[in-house]
């Protein structure tokens, strides 16, 4: 019995049971051309300040937690303009993003 045990918790902590990595895209198609900048975090990392020119992107990859629960927010900000936005939310998210990349385009709507 001890053997099946420690043989089920080496399985679950392989990469049979693991998610794919998930990739987050992030493009500015602001009309105005303005820079935009965003600031990425989770509960557990924090992604830094992110300059986007016009047409600029910026990516992210990450693997969803066993639980569900994954969640990364970000703040946009351009031109006097400030907007917070849950950028992936596993419960929302994972189905939408194909399981492995979400696409996000930010413009003035």
């Amino acid at each position: 019995m001890s053997l099946f045990f420690t043989t089920l918790f080496t399985t679950i902590d392989g990469s049979i049971f693991k998610d794919p990595p998930i990739t987050v895209n992030i493009t500015n198609v602001l009309k105005s051309h303005n820079q935009l900048t965003i600031h990425c975090k989770s509960g557990d990392d924090d992604l830094g300040i992110h300059q986007l020119p016009f047409l600029g992107g910026y990516a992210f990859t990450f693997r969803p937690n066993f639980w569900g629960s994954t969640q990364f927010y970000c703040t946009f900000q351009w031109h006097g303009f400030s907007q917070y936005f849950d950028i992936y939310k596993d419960n929302r998210d994972r189905m939408k993003c194909n399981k492995t990349l979400c696409l996000w385009i930010v413009g003035e709507q």
